[in-house]
């Protein structure tokens, strides 16, 4: 399957879960600095057509692209389609100390129908750990 249309969202515009931690927005990415140690669920939207010249398209993977502190993991990236859940990304626990990017395969290329979210849990183990962020995206293909 052929890609047909990356969408991709710039890492500023991420929104976090609970309202804790500190998010330090820069031109170039965004911070999201631990409160507590506390875990947090970090959310990217898409923006994400859904049909193109009569026909839908299918999401084929989801990329997010992060750096981390030796303190702080990306844990689990989870996909939605509006509210259905269309992979979870479980038990990942990647520390990134150099920026990295992480695809994660959706099975079967599912139709999108209402827009492509990307939530990213990130743990840490003290108050000074951080993640960085500098975009998030999905790949799509027309479905023929």
């Amino acid at each position: 399957m052929t890609i047909t249309h990356a969408m991709w969202i710039h890492g500023h515009s991420v929104h976090k879960e609970y309202p804790v931690g500190a998010l330090e927005r820069k031109g170039f990415s965004v911070k999201y600095i631990a409160s507590k140690g506390k875990s947090n669920w970090l959310h990217f939207a898409i923006p994400t057509p859904v049909i193109v010249d009569d026909s839908r398209l299918q999401a084929m993977s989801v990329l997010v692209r992060f750096r981390t502190d030796a303190h702080a993991a990306i844990e689990s990236i989870h996909v939605y389609d509006g509210e259905h859940n269309l992979v979870k990304a479980d038990a990942l626990h990647i520390n990134a100390p150099n920026w990295h990017v992480e695809r994660i395969q959706l099975p079967e290329y599912p139709l999108v129908h209402w827009g492509i979210g990307i939530s990213v849990l990130v743990s840490f183990e003290n108050d000074a750990s951080w993640v960085e962020f500098s975009a998030a995206g999905c790949d799509l293909s027309v479905h023929k």
